[in-house]
């Protein structure tokens, strides 16, 4: 397959992609100027910038240094060389474990505003594609060899911990709380919650990606039903997507 055929067989499943290029270079690297890289979030790497030496200096610099809009920068080690970085991605992503009441209402409220979501759990009846129809991928495994792969979470994804048991709400959050995820919320009580992010703190994990949490998910609309929980976890992830505020329109100002 081509680069350019892996690239498009990305944007097909939602997954971004960073395209780097050697726009500028001394006279002895002109041959090489415009060679792309191409970085999948998997870690797969695509492409040659001047050598393997120049290549890993980059793939170390976009690894250390984040950016959200094209930029053009210099590696320390050679300020002799100009490199063009671009990210492409076609949609946003929801990862949602658990395939219970509250998945299936927002599975179909995710997907309506453009995200790409996929199902995780471990019962048949519960993750199969005639359940979800709305959903871009189900898997039915368990949790715990689901959560040994690659999950491809990054900024444009969003993480919805709705399992039907605490143990497993707490796997999940392990294994994705320090990712680079967009969102990343769990369900459950107030004192769950509570409990869960004093452990979770005493395991390690830093105050940063604790902060990113949100727990008990969703926002406050009184929800009851499975089909109002889902809407207020639904309008939680769209407005951290979007930096909204989540506030009232009627009690900001110039409304």
């Amino acid at each position: 397959m081509t680069d350019y055929a892996k690239m498009l067989a990305a944007a097909k499943e939602g997954i971004p992609v960073q395209v780097i290029t050697l726009i500028g270079c001394p006279n002895e690297f002109a041959e090489q100027m415009g060679q792309t890289l191409v970085l999948y979030p998997d870690g797969t790497v695509d492409g040659v910038l001047i050598d393997a030496t120049v290549t890993a200096q980059v793939i170390e610099y976009t690894r250390r240094v984040s950016s959200d809009k094209p930029e053009v920068f210099q590696l320390e080690q050679n300020s002799a060389c100009q490199f063009f970085r671009e990210e492409y991605s076609s949609s946003r992503r929801a990862l949602v474990f658990g395939g219970g009441h509250i998945s299936l209402p927002l599975v179909e409220f995710l997907s309506r505003m453009d995200f790409a979501v996929t199902v995780v759990d471990d019962r048949p009846e519960f993750a199969n594609a005639a359940r979800f129809p709305w959903a871009k991928k189900v898997i039915c495994e368990s949790f715990t060899r689901v959560l040994k792969g690659d999950l491809a979470i990054d900024k444009n994804t969003a993480v919805i911990i709705v399992t039907r048991g605490h143990r497993y709400d707490l796997d999940c959050l392990k294994a994705t709380l320090a990712q680079d995820s967009g969102y990343i919320g769990m369900i459950g009580s107030k004192r769950r919650t509570v409990g869960i992010i004093e452990l979770i703190r005493e395991e390690g994990f830093s105050a940063e990606a604790i902060r990113k949490l949100h727990a008990p998910i969703g926002i406050d609309i009184g929800a009851a039903t499975p089909t109002e929980i889902a809407l207020s976890i639904a309008a939680q992830v769209v407005g951290v997507f979007n930096a909204a505020s989540l506030a009232s329109l009627s009690l900001q100002e110039g409304c």
